[in-house]
């Protein structure tokens, strides 16, 4: 009882220091909840505590601190770099928050130690603070279709087993998208983050139920047809395949591009997409052509688990999408 209550206390606390951020109306307040929010975050992330999960509390913990060093510094001395643009500077300590390129490479190897609540922390709430920052920033947005352009281009995920560093991949690879997003219209950005953590959340659901944390342990499963459904429609879903609801968040990006006549952008954010597919076909495959060649000797726990609540809302998804696009 103890420990639900502690649970309940540090994660109300994590959304209090969020809600703070986004709502103050000075930089300093801002950077008090992120702080806020690091401290609340590090016991959530140790909830079940191990070995893994405190090395990668503790490699969280320093890049996020050293992150805030940054902030508070271009802060505090905001009028000694009135020879440079202040906001770019601001950018990069929030880029690395985010873990997009060229600050990225953290996320993968931290997140492999983490259970998947807190992953799903990481990839969802997490992200919410530093975009709504970079969205107050006044800069060039060149720059930002650029950093958003060169994390897309991240190829790291092609040759991964590991079912979480493929879920860092993909995160990302969206947080690009919503980067584009949230300089572009603040209340699309919010539609992207919605269905992305819808998405995330089923999946993360799914494998946390049947204990999957690599690519090869799904040819050791022998499972069931709806089980295999789920799982081809959320793939295809966070791939933002038509018609499923992950195209619609997607969709919605590539009307706005084209209303304001950012074609070579789209083709480049498309193009640099495609790229990206590989490493969610590698998911398919084994759900795909999944024949299970050892049921004679492997003993699987067969638990009463219940997906037509996922089922359900796959099947609305794709109906809703379909209504829209047509």
């Amino acid at each position: 009882m103890n420990l639900n209550l502690t649970k309940i206390t540090f994660i109300t606390l994590m959304m209090f220091s969020s809600i703070m951020t986004i709502s103050s109306s000075n930089w300093l307040s801002m950077w008090m909840g992120l702080e806020l929010n690091l401290f609340t975050i590090i016991p959530i992330l140790n909830f079940k505590m191990s070995i893994y999960s405190i090395e990668s509390t503790m490699k969280y913990f320093l890049i996020q601190a050293f992150a805030s060093i940054i902030l508070l510094m271009f802060l505090i001395n905001k009028s000694l770099f009135f020879m440079i643009q202040i906001n770019m500077l601001m950018l990069i300590p929030l880029l690395m928050k985010l873990s997009l390129m060229p600050f990225h490479l953290w996320l993968p190897s931290m997140i492999e130690g983490l259970n998947w609540m807190s992953c799903l922390l990481l990839m969802t709430w997490q992200k919410i603070a530093p975009m709504i920052m970079i969205s107050y920033l006044n800069f060039n947005k060149t720059m930002i279709f650029i950093i958003a352009m060169i994390s897309l281009n991240n190829m790291f995920g092609m040759n991964q087993n590991s079912i979480r560093k493929i879920l860092a991949m993909s995160s990302i690879n969206n947080s690009s998208w919503m980067l584009i997003a949230i300089i572009t219209n603040e209340f699309l950005w919010l539609n992207y983050f919605m269905i992305y953590s819808i998405l995330n959340m089923m999946i993360i659901y799914i494998l946390w139920n049947y204990k999957i944390n690599y690519i090869n342990q799904l040819k050791f499963f022998n499972f069931n047809f709806f089980f295999k459904l789920n799982m081809l429609m959320l793939i295809f879903s966070i791939m933002g395949l038509p018609p499923m609801l992950g195209f619609l968040m997607k969709w919605m990006l590539i009307k706005t591009l084209i209303y304001n006549q950012m074609i070579i952008i789209l083709i480049l954010l498309i193009t640099l997409t495609i790229l990206n597919l590989y490493f969610y076909l590698k998911l398919t495959y084994f759900v795909l052509f999944n024949f299970n060649l050892f049921n004679k000797w492997f003993i699987q726990n067969k638990k009463s688990n219940n997906f037509n609540i996922i089922l359900f809302m796959n099947f609305f998804s794709m109906f809703f999408s379909f209504i829209i696009f047509h």
